[in-house]
């Protein structure tokens, strides 16, 4: 009985390194932000890349070797694959803003992905660092800090093309860049800026009747993609010290790899509608 108390005791008593703050935002991103990229197929079919089975195997087959490929180069170069991210993130983020100001919106998304490297730099390096798996994370933050830089000079040029709303937008995020800790500040633009922006647009284009099935289908895909995410997560965390740095890679690294398709089907749709 003392031994299965002192077992007890020590099971209680043992520090887990977890930062609540970090699970709980993850979920945010997870619940909230993600399910935007799982329509992927939805937008695929009204636009006719996918018509039959075939064809939503063959999709979701390059679709998945993409997210593949992305990890696979990102474990073999992370500070390029970091570098290319945030490049590909501005363009991806600024199409937000792609028909108001020049550049497809360019500006937008540099300035907005840039901010907390100059309001947070040491957060930020710190994130970095364990995105690159411990390299130096300097070189990324300087390219990240030019970005951003180059963001707010694009922007200044296209000033006068802005309402006041869109000015109030910028005003508002450099505002919670600088209130709210990088990781943070990522979930409010995420949750609250870019994912209901991509999904109001993409259920105002949709048929009534195949809301149901959008639904479903976004469900489902975002179910797998936490499932994969927890599996890889559950793996990697056999060799890693701390269960946050875990949790950063999962979660960013596991970002880029469903962007880079995301990207690539939202700019071929946009230039099928251009022609």
């Amino acid at each position: 009985m003392e031994r299965s108390t002192e077992a007890l005791y020590l099971c209680i008593d043992r520090e887990v390194p977890m930062d609540l703050s970090l699970i709980l935002a993850s979920c945010f991103i997870s619940l909230v932000g993600l399910p935007h990229g799982a329509l992927d197929p939805v937008v695929a079919y009204r636009n006719g890349l996918i018509n039959d089975w075939r064809s939503i195997i063959q999709f979701l087959v390059l679709y998945t070797g993409i997210v593949a490929a992305v990890v696979g180069l990102w474990i073999l170069a992370p500070v390029l694959s970091l570098i290319t991210f945030l490049l590909i993130s501005s363009l991806h983020f600024g199409r937000d803003w792609r028909t108001r100001i020049s550049l497809g919106g360019f500006g937008y998304g540099a300035f907005i992905l840039g901010l907390p490297a100059w309001t947070h730099a040491q957060q930020v390096a710190e994130i970095f660092g364990f995105l690159v798996f411990g390299a130096s994370s300097a070189f990324p933050l300087i390219v990240l800090q030019a970005v951003g830089a180059l963001g707010l000079l694009l922007l200044a040029f296209d000033l006068r093309r802005l309402s006041w709303i869109r000015k109030l937008e910028l005003i508002l995020l450099a505002s919670i860049a600088w209130a709210l800790e990088p990781l943070w500040y990522f979930v409010v633009y995420f949750c609250a800026f870019h994912s209901p922006r991509h999904l109001i647009a993409e259920f105002r284009q949709m048929r009534p009747e195949t809301r149901l099935t959008a639904y479903i289908v976004m469900l489902t895909i975002t179910i797998a993609t936490l499932a994969i995410a927890a599996v890889s997560g559950s793996h990697i965390e056999r060799y890693a010290d701390r269960v946050d740095i875990v949790i950063y890679q999962v979660l960013f690294i596991g970002l880029a790899a469903l962007t880079v398709p995301h990207m690539c089907l939202l700019e071929w749709v946009g230039r099928k509608h251009h022609e």
